[in-house]
């Protein structure tokens, strides 16, 4: 596959910030930390106050099986954490929030807050010996209950808590 001659390897890498210039634009290149991948990049215009993010803030919606089952839970709230001290206003999602829209930081600070509040009932939970039953039928958040996805998706954020808690994965 990596023979393919449309695959343009990667020959230059991002650990930290990469800022470019073109004519009167400034966009950086931002690494917050392993989340839902180990790889992603923020693309931000501080001018503009506009920020590029995908896959680990979920406008309005719990994360889904395919964000949450492979991610870094706790580092995934550092990267948000992140996120949300750089200056922008607006933000361009890979999957748009409800209604199309563009997301705000208080969607990030709804994701943020729902995420370790999921966090600190999990391990409860966990430390109960109650990961991964009882706990994936037991432990709910109902302030967060009119998320999109919230019926579909908290059991599979519940047991990837209870993973992280429960077995140190």
């Amino acid at each position: 596959m990596l023979k393919n001659p449309d695959v343009v390897l990667p020959d230059q890498v991002v650990d930290g910030k990469r800022t470019i210039k073109l004519g009167g634009t400034t966009l950086e290149l931002v690494y917050t930390g392993r989340n839902h991948s180990d790889s992603s990049l923020v693309m931000f215009l501080p001018k503009e106050k506009i920020l590029f993010a995908v896959d680990f803030n979920s406008l309005g919606a719990v994360p889904s099986r395919l964000a949450i089952n492979d991610s870094y839970p706790v580092e995934w709230e550092a990267s948000l954490k992140k996120t949300m001290a750089l200056d922008w206003e607006r933000q361009i999602p890979g999957h748009p929030g409800p209604g199309g829209r563009l997301g705000t930081k208080k969607d990030m600070e709804q994701q943020f807050a729902f995420m370790t509040e999921l966090s600190a009932e999990v391990k409860k939970a966990s430390d109960a010996g109650k990961c991964f039953d009882p706990a994936g039928k037991e432990v709910r958040l109902p302030q967060y209950g009119t998320l999109t996805g919230y019926e579909a998706n908290i059991e599979w954020n519940i047991h990837r808590w209870c993973g992280y808690w429960g077995r140190g994965i």
